[in-house]
C-alpha cells in the first residue's frame, strides 16, 4: 500500500478504529460526533459493520488518506481478528510512512497493562487465536506491544463525556504537531538514527542527547528525523533551529524562549518580559509534562542554559536533543549521551550525489569516472555531495572536467559558508590563527613538532589543538600526526585567499607553489605575510605527498598536505628547473614567522632574512655553512635536512629559543659545531650524516636536551663523555654507527635515560 507524503493529499483528519460491541454505541458515537463537531473529518472503522468488497476498497483508501489513527482498545478488542488485522496494517503504515510519520494515538478504554502484557481477556483471546495460527498470533502480539509503547489516553475512573473532550483536545494537539521539513534523498538515515531512537524510547535513560560531528555531515537533518519520528511519544515537542545565529540577534534568546513556550503550551499569546521571566515560565511549562525539545546548532553551553538552566526542570521521561560541532559541549556523561554522526560511505556518497545530479541512485552511462572524482573529493559530507550534485546537474558532460577543476580550486560558496561557521565560532583570534597555520602548513606533521613551532608563535598550541579536535576541525591520527578533512582545509585556505584575491603578496599565508614562486620572483611580498612554503622537489625527492586517513569517513584519501601544489604535472616539470631567489624578496616580509624553502636557492645578503622567523625548513640547501650575519633569536625549529653543509656554523651561534635542530642526511658534515649557545635545545637530529666522525664536547652544555639521534652515522667513533652531564636526556639513538667502539663509562647509569638504541654498533 503506497503512502502519500504530501499533507495536502490527506482527505481525513482522523481514522477511528474501535470495536463497537465493547465500547457501546454511546462511547463510539459520542467520540465520532465530538470529532466531527470539532472540525475533524473522521473515517469510522467499526468491526460490526457488514463488510462489502467496495467498502473494503473504501477502507483501504481512507487509511492512506488519514493524518491520525485513533485506535480504541476495549476489553474484547483482542477477540476481534478484524480489529487485530487493522492494527497490524496501521502500524505497518506508520513504519512505511517514514520519514513523514503518520500519528497513531491509542485510547485505552481498559487498563493499558492488559494491552501491553496481553493479560486477562487478551490472554484468553490469544489462547484461542493460537489454536488457529501461532504465526499470525505472534504478529498481532507484536503490533499490540508496539502500539502500547506509544502511550495514549486512559479512561480510568473518569466520566466518559470528559474523556471524549480530552481526546478531542489531544487530537487537536497531535494534528498541530510541529513537523519539521527534511531534505529529499536521505541516504543511510535509518542506520544513523537507530541508536538515537532507542535512547528516546528509553524513558529511564539520561535526559540529554548530544548529536555532534563535522559541519555539513547532517546533524540537523538527523535531529529533524528523530524529532518527527518521536512526536507521538511525548505530550509536547519543540524544535528550535539555528540557536547559534538566533542568539546573536537583539533579544535573540528571548525570542527562542517565547518560541519554546508557544509550542509546548499550545498558546501563541504567551508573553516573555525578559530572559529571566522566560526561564521561569519554561521551568513551569516543562516541569509537569513529558516534552521533547531539540536545540539545533548550539555553539556554547550558555545558549543551552538560557533555555533550560538545569536538567532538574525536566519531567520524568522528557528528552532534550542538542546538535553541535563541539564534542565537549557537555562533559558530564551522567546526564547526557553522545552520538557522533559518521560520514557517508563510498556507495552511499555515490548514491546521494547521483540522486541530485541524475535523479536516480547511479550515474548515467559515461559519467561514472567524473562522478567518482566528485564523490572522492567530498569525502562523505552530505552537504558537499548535494551542493556539487546540484551544481553539476545542469552542466554537459563535456564541461565536467573544467567544472570539477574549478570546484577543487575554489571551494563552492554554499559549502564554504556552512563550514566557516566552525571557524567563526573559535573563541579568539589566537585560535583562528592556529587553525589557519595548521590548515596551510602543517597537515600530516607530527603534533609535538608542530606544537613547539606554534608555541613559538605564542598561540598556546597544546590547548588550541585540543580545542580544534573537540570541535571536529582537526584529528590526531596514527603516529600522532595532524589530520584535517580536505573540505575544512580548503575552507581555511579560501579564508586566506579572500584576504587578497588578486595579490598573493598581501595574504597572510602562501602555500600554493605558483603563488610562492610568483611572490619570491617578482618581489611582491609584504608585511602581511606570516608564512610561506615552497617545496620545489617534493614529490620527486622526499615523497611528501602524504596519504592519510580522511578524518571524516575513515577511508584513505591521498590529498595535498600543504607542502606541495595540486598540479602534479606542473610540479614535476618545475622540479627540474633551477629556483634561485634574491634575498631582497624577503626584506618586506617583516612579520614572516614560518618559512619553508626546500630545494630552493637564495642569493644576496642574508641580513634580509627576517629576524621574526620561528620555523626555518630548508631541505637541500646549497649552503656550506650558515652565514654569520643571521640573527634568528626567535627561531624554534631549524630543519636543514639533506643540505650541503660542511659546517653548521663557525664558532658559537646564539639561538636562545631553538628547540629542534635537524641536520639529517647532510653527507658533507664531518663534525658538529659548538652547541653552548643553544640553551633551550631539546632535540638534536644528526641521522644519516654518514661522514660525521665526532660530536663536539659542548653537547654537555645543552642542559635541556631530551633526544639525541645519531642513527646511521657510520664513521662516528665515539660519543663524548660530556653527555653524562645531561640530566634531562631520555633518548639516545646510535643504531647503525658501525665504527662506534666506545661509549662513555657510566652511560648505563644515567637516571634520566629511558631509551638507548645501539643495534649494529662496533661494540
Amino acid at each position: 500500500m503506497a503512502f502519500s507524503t504530501s499533507w495536502s493529499q490527506y482527505n481525513y483528519h482522523v481514522f477511528l478504529s474501535l470495536r463497537g460491541k465493547d465500547t457501546g454505541k454511546g462511547f463510539g458515537d459520542h467520540l465520532y460526533t465530538a470529532l466531527e463537531q470539532a472540525g475533524f473529518h473522521t473515517f469510522r472503522d467499526d468491526d460490526e459493520i457488514v463488510r462489502r468488497e467496495e467498502l473494503d476498497i473504501e477502507l483501504q483508501k481512507a487509511m492512506q488518506e488519514s493524518k491520525l489513527f485513533l485506535v480504541v482498545f476495549s476489553k474484547d478488542f483482542a477477540s476481534s481478528t478484524w480489529c487485530l488485522d487493522q492494527l497490524v496494517k496501521i502500524m505497518d503504515l506508520r513504519r512505511r510512512s517514514f520519514p513523514h510519520h503518520i500519528v497513531v494515538m491509542p485510547v485505552f478504554y481498559v487498563d493499558p497493562m492488559l494491552v501491553s502484557d496481553q493479560a486477562d481477556s487478551y490472554a484468553a483471546a490469544f489462547a484461542s487465536h493460537e489454536e488457529n495460527s501461532k504465526e499470525k498470533a505472534e504478529i498481532w502480539r507484536a503490533a499490540l506491544r508496539e502500539v502500547s509503547d506509544l502511550g495514549g489516553m486512559v479512561l480510568q475512573d473518569g466520566y466518559q463525556a470528559e474523556f471524549v473532550q480530552d481526546i478531542v483536545k489531544e487530537v487537536r494537539k497531535k494534528l498541530n504537531r510541529p513537523i519539521v521539513h527534511t531534505p529529499s534523498h536521505l541516504i543511510g538515515i535509518e542506520s544513523r538514527i537507530a541508536d538515537i531512537d532507542l535512547w528516546l524510547q528509553d524513558s529511564s535513560s539520561v535526559p540529554i542527547g548530544i548529536i555532534y560531528g563535522i559541519g555539513g555531515v547532517g546533524k540537523t537533518t538527523i535531529a529533524k528525523e528523530v524529532f518527527n519520528l518521536s512526536l507521538d511519544r511525548f505530550e509536547a515537542s519543540c524544535f528550535l533551529p539555528n540557536i547559534r545565529e538566533t542568539s546573536k540577534q537583539p533579544n535573540g534568546m528571548g525570542f527562542l524562549q517565547k518560541q519554546l513556550l508557544n509550542t509546548v503550551l499550545y498558546d501563541k499569546n504567551v508573553k516573555v518580559n525578559n530572559e529571566a521571566d522566560g526561564s521561569n515560565k519554561i521551568k513551569d511549562a516543562i516541569g509537569c509534562r513529558r516534552v521533547l525539545i531539540v536545540l539545533d546548532d548550539v555553539g556554547h553551553l550558555e545558549q543551552v542554559n538560557m533555555i533550560v538552566a538545569t536538567w532538574d526542570w525536566l519531567y520524568k521521561g522528557s528528552k532534550i536533543i542538542i546538535t553541535t560541532r563541539h564534542k565537549r559541549l557537555l562533559k558530564d556523561d551522567k546526564i547526557c549521551r553522545k552520538f557522533r554522526i559518521e560520514e557517508l560511505g563510498d556507495d552511499e556518497s555515490l548514491q546521494l550525489f547521483s540522486q541530485h545530479v541524475f535523479g536516480k541512485a547511479n550515474p548515467n552511462d559515461g559519467f561514472m569516472e567524473h562522478s567518482l572524482r566528485a564523490v572522492k573529493y567530498c569525502c562523505g559530507i552530505p552537504l558537499a555531495l548535494r551542493e556539487w550534485g546540484t551544481f553539476l546537474s545542469d552542466i554537459d558532460i563535456s564541461e565536467w572536467n573544467n567544472a570539477l577543476d574549478k570546484l577543487e580550486a575554489i571551494l563552492h560558496n554554499g559549502i564554504f559558508k556552512v563550514l566557516r561557521v566552525s571557524y567563526d565560532s573559535l573563541k579568539d583570534d589566537l585560535a583562528r590563527r592556529l587553525f589557519l597555520h595548521i590548515a596551510c602548513f602543517f597537515i600530516g606533521m607530527e603534533s609535538d613538532y608542530v606544537t613547539k613551532i606554534l608555541d613559538g608563535c605564542e598561540l598556546f598550541a597544546k590547548a588550541g589543538i585540543q580545542d580544534l579536535v573537540d570541535r571536529f576541525l582537526l584529528t590526531i591520527g596514527e603516529n600522532n600526526r595532524l589530520i584535517m578533512h580536505p573540505l575544512l582545509r580548503d575552507m581555511a585556505r579560501e579564508i586566506v585567499r579572500q584576504e587578497s584575491p588578486d595579490d598573493p603578496g598581501r595574504r597572510s599565508r602562501l602555500w600554493s607553489h605558483d603563488d610562492s614562486i610568483s611572490v619570491l620572483r617578482e618581489n611582491t611580498g609584504t608585511e602581511a605575510i606570516r608564512g610561506i612554503i615552497l617545496n620545489i622537489q617534493g614529490t620527486m625527492t622526499e615523497g611528501k605527498h602524504h596519504t592519510d586517513p580522511c578524518t571524516s569517513c575513515g577511508k584513505r584519501h591521498s590529498y595535498d598536505d600543504g607542502l606541495i601544489c595540486k598540479s602534479t604535472s606542473k610540479r614535476r616539470v618545475l622540479g627540474f628547473m633551477s629556483h634561485e631567489f634574491e634575498m631582497k624578496a624577503l626584506q618586506k616580509m617583516r612579520n614572516l614567522q614560518l618559512l619553508q624553502l626546500n630545494y630552493g636557492k637564495l642569493k644576496g645578503n642574508y641580513k634580509y632574512l627576517p629576524r621574526s622567523l620561528i620555523w626555518l625548513s630548508w631541505h637541500g640547501s646549497p649552503l656550506k655553512c650558515m652565514p654569520s650575519c643571521l640573527h634568528l633569536e626567535k627561531l624554534v625549529v631549524l630543519d636543514m635536512q639533506r643540505s650541503s653543509l660542511k659546517h653548521i656554523w663557525h664558532g658559537t651561534k646564539f639561538l636562545p629559543a631553538l628547540k629542534i635542530l635537524d641536520i639529517s642526511a647532510c653527507h658533507s658534515l664531518i663534525t658538529t659545531p659548538d652547541f653552548s649557545g643553544l640553551p633551550c635545545l631539546e632535540q638534536l637530529v644528526l641521522e644519516d650524516c654518514i661522514n660525521l666522525t665526532e660530536v663536539n664536547e659542548s653537547i654537555g652544555k645543552v642542559e635541556k636536551l631530551v633526544s639525541l639521534n645519531l642513527k646511521g652515522c657510520r664513521k662516528l667513533r665515539k660519543l663524548p663523555s660530556t653527555v653524562l652531564m645531561l640530566r634531562q636526556l631520555k633518548v639516545i639513538v646510535l643504531s647503525g654507527c658501525l665504527k662506534l667502539d666506545e661509549l662513555p663509562h657510566g652511560l648505563d647509569k644515567m637516571e634520566s635515560l629511558k631509551v638507548l638504541q645501539a643495534d649494529g654498533i662496533a661494540l
